[in-house]
């Protein structure tokens, strides 16, 4: 509460001292102008040449907006559906089965196979019947001595000689069944599976395999006997930074990103996961981990896949509900519960794919729209310059940079990216979502006492990827049917 009074505080200092914006900042407006757009009825011909909406590829402006303290530009290419066609699909929460993951497991893995340590050999049913033997035999003997007191085990039953010999008979036909030596006998099921807990699994193929699912998600993967983990290359950079001893278990791979993404897009359609796309890849190293130990299993890529959503450009990144802006009140909080995101991971080694690692599922419901309507390019860039203006609580940022700089630069942020795709949004009084058509636009922040250095070090960072696998993006979220500003975290 403390930390939302603050920020509350900030934004009403702010107000008092940045220019009025053409048009109203907009916060999950809730006058019901998405639903009536998503009831209007789709153009028949929805794949016409005239239902088609186009965006610019590119934005630049120098600047699109500014204020006593802050600078707002924009250099930014712009990426949408090259179809021009933007529907609307509803979608739930679903959970994971244990008859899902076996199903699962059944695709992607060999048969399980069981040790049969606890079956017997020829050998071992053969001593069994000589124990048997021996002890009637002993038995016998004491009987006929009259039963003195001395027989560990008194057995009140008395067999007759056509029992023995049945008994016999009996271990004679297993010791004609059992195997030579211990083998593996396979199995044709994944039954055992517990939920919450690593199951281990020795294959027909003789690899390890590990599976462990709960209510949200699962994890299969080969060659874990225990929980795995996956060590991306960014992880790698931090630790050869700081010379941690993991870095001396990373894995290279000869596998290029073209070659794992191609494995990984195959097997995702053979396990069902039709309509995912890849989001996103990096180099990364698959850990087999019990407790403190850890044991390198692979060297590969680490692919992330989202659903498509008839060809929507995806996000290769999570972004960032920045905290730098304030995003509404706290009964908007209170309202909408975080929406967990459906996310299918990948590893793929030079031996094929490795783990699967699903979480959050989701079912669609249906298609609303094939083609809602969306606002013109010049009104959602408005929307943005509002609301970097109003909710960038920085308005003493020049003052303190004042102490050390008399000219009391202003804050300078750089939208560099800009994407219309998909972001899934609570629907009112409803369990069910939207996956809503929004603008997501990615911005840097510049120190403006760093000033060019610190934007050339934040450019470098980007042309490194680094922003793509490792961090999220500061990101501002606009559903571009209504144009206001959607929270990251909570929806709509």
């Amino acid at each position: 509460m403390k930390r939302i009074f603050v920020i509350f505080l900030a934004m009403l200092l702010l107000l008092a001292c940045v220019p009025t914006p053409e048009e109203e900042f907009v916060v999950n407006k809730g006058d019901d102008i998405v639903e009536q757009k998503l009831n209007e009825t789709p153009d028949p011909d929805s794949g016409s040449t005239a239902a088609r909406q186009t965006f610019p590829d590119r934005w630049d402006a120098d600047p699109i907006a500014e204020s006593e303290h802050l600078v707002v530009r924009a250099a930014a290419d712009v990426r949408t559906k090259p179809d021009g066609l933007y529907p609307v699909y509803r979608t739930r929460s679903a959970a994971v089965t244990k008859d899902m993951v076996i199903n699962m497991a059944v695709k992607f893995l060999d048969k399980p196979t069981v040790s049969s340590e606890s079956l017997m050999t020829k050998n071992d049913w053969g001593q069994a019947l000589q124990e048997f033997l021996d002890i009637r035999s002993r038995y016998d003997a004491w009987v006929q001595a009259g039963k003195p007191n001395d027989w560990p085990d008194v057995d009140e039953y008395e067999w007759t000689p056509e029992e023995i010999e049945r008994q016999t008979n009996w271990y004679m036909e297993q010791i004609r069944n059992a195997p030579a030596s211990l083998s593996e006998q396979a199995v044709y099921d994944y039954s055992d599976l517990k939920s919450g807990q690593p199951t281990s699994f020795k294959l027909a193929s003789g690899e390890t395999a590990s599976i462990v699912y709960g209510r949200e998600g699962f994890t299969i993967a080969k060659g874990c006997k225990h929980l795995p983990n996956v060590y991306d290359v960014y992880q790698y950079r931090e630790d050869l930074r700081w010379k941690e001893g993991k870095y001396k278990s990373w894995m290279e791979s000869d596998l290029t990103r073209e070659q794992a993404e191609a494995v990984g897009l195959a097997e995702a359609e053979k396990l069902g996961f039709s309509g995912f796309v890849i989001a996103g890849a990096c180099e990364a190293t698959l850990f087999d981990i019990k407790e403190a130990s850890t044991r390198a299993v692979a060297g590969g890529w680490y692919l992330t896949l989202k659903r498509g959503f008839d060809g929507y450009p995806q996000l290769t990144s999570h972004v960032n509900a920045s905290q730098s802006l304030q995003y509404g009140s706290d009964d908007a909080f209170a309202v909408n519960a975080y929406i967990p995101q459906e996310r299918l991971h990948m590893f793929v080694s030079e031996n094929g794919l490795q783990m699967i690692d699903y979480n959050s599922p989701k079912d669609v419901s249906g298609l609303v729209n094939a083609n809602v309507k969306l606002l013109p390019f010049d009104e959602v860039k408005q929307r943005i310059a509002n609301t970097l203006l109003m909710c960038f609580p920085y308005e003493n940022y020049g003052k303190m940079t004042a102490e050390r700089n008399e000219n009391s630069p202003r804050l300078e942020v750089e939208i560099y990216d800009i994407m219309l795709t998909t972001y899934t949004l609570h629907i009112k009084d409803d369990t069910d979502y939207y996956e809503m058509p929004c603008w997501v636009v990615s911005y840097d922040c510049c120190d403006p006492v760093r000033g060019a250095d610190d934007w050339e070090y934040r450019k470098s960072l980007r042309e490194l990827e680094l922003y793509d696998a490792n961090c999220s993006h500061d990101a501002l979220v606009i559903n571009a049917v209504d144009g206001s500003v959607v929270h990251t975290d909570y929806g709509y």
